[in-house]
């Protein structure tokens, strides 16, 4: 029963780890976007201005 308990824990640790990066991943992406996507903003930008 001890090894049944012991492979939960380590699918909960996995499972906790993926998730934690997946995370950080996602708010890397969010708060430093691509350059191409700030080019994309700035000729917005400019386009509406004209």
């Amino acid at each position: 029963m001890d090894t049944v308990i012991s492979l939960l824990e380590l699918l909960v640790y996995i499972a906790a780890i993926l998730g934690l990066s997946m995370f950080v991943t996602w708010a890397v992406v969010k708060v430093s976007p691509s350059e191409s996507a700030k080019e994309q903003r700035a000729q917005e930008k400019g386009e509406a201005k004209a």
